[in-house]
């Protein structure tokens, strides 16, 4: 008699089984990570668009911005980017990874959600600089909310996390509906809820910024790019997670 109901719960079991493995693999695949995709391990620019000769890669595998010497005017000399460079694909919520390394005095950002015609009127900035070389060679200070790590010209990070030029810094940015957070080294940078500027050039802690319209009607969707200001910088070990 045991022997017979043995059997038959091994049955029942495997019956069960039958409709409930189509449900555990399911299930399964739906709390598996989203795969990081490579936008630049160091052999080409595919995944970019940019004009000839902005960006090159150098031996070690990292892209670097390019400059061209242009005259005004007054007769006066001055070197100029020749170009942002941006992801062909556009991104909404997302998780952004790279490296990046700074000259003395160098000022750039990553945009993120941007409109490349007009990345600073319709997109989002990570200011990435030297600040005491920015500031020296300027002779003039900034406001916080406008340096290394800030969310530009909205928050300013609590310190300043990078390493000294010449050295990589890490860099992770997460973008998951109005909520960003920035993380430089590893350091929380800032994290925001872009849903909270609601006001054309203010921000939430009553200082100005450069805005025309409030920063919760920005895009929500939109390029990535690395921003060539006229100081030079690396970046390298790029990937990105779709949310």
């Amino acid at each position: 008699m045991t022997k017979t109901i043995w059997s038959f719960g091994l049955l029942e079991s495997l019956y069960n089984m039958k409709y409930l493995l189509p449900i555990l693999l399911s299930t399964s695949f739906l709390s598996a990570k989203p795969c990081p995709k490579v936008l630049f391990d160091g052999t080409n620019l595919d995944a970019f668009t940019l004009s000839p000769g902005a960006w090159e890669i150098e031996n070690d595998g990292a892209m670097v911005c390019r400059m061209n010497k242009a005259v005004d005017s007054n007769g006066k000399e001055h070197i100029r980017g020749k170009g942002y460079i941006w992801t062909r694909e556009t991104y909404e919520d997302f998780e952004l990874s790279l490296l990046y390394k700074l000259t003395e005095g160098a000022n750039s950002g990553v945009f993120y959600r941007a409109n490349p015609k007009d990345p600073v009127q319709n997109g989002f900035e990570v200011q990435l600089m030297d600040n005491k070389g920015f500031q020296a060679a300027k002779k003039s200070e900034l406001p916080p909310r406008k340096l290394n790590g800030s969310f530009y010209d909205g928050v300013a990070a609590p310190k300043d996390f990078s390493k000294p030029i010449g050295l990589w810094n890490t860099f992770h940015l997460k973008c998951k509906g109005a909520i960003i957070t920035c993380h430089i080294n590893g350091e929380k940078c800032f994290e925001v809820n872009v849903d909270d500027w609601d006001t054309p050039g203010k921000n939430p802690d009553g200082s100005t910024n450069k805005f025309k319209k409030p920063l919760k009607d920005f895009p929500r969707k939109g390029k990535i790019g690395f921003q060539n200001h006229g100081q030079v910088v690396w970046f390298r070990d790029v990937s990105i997670t779709k949310l």
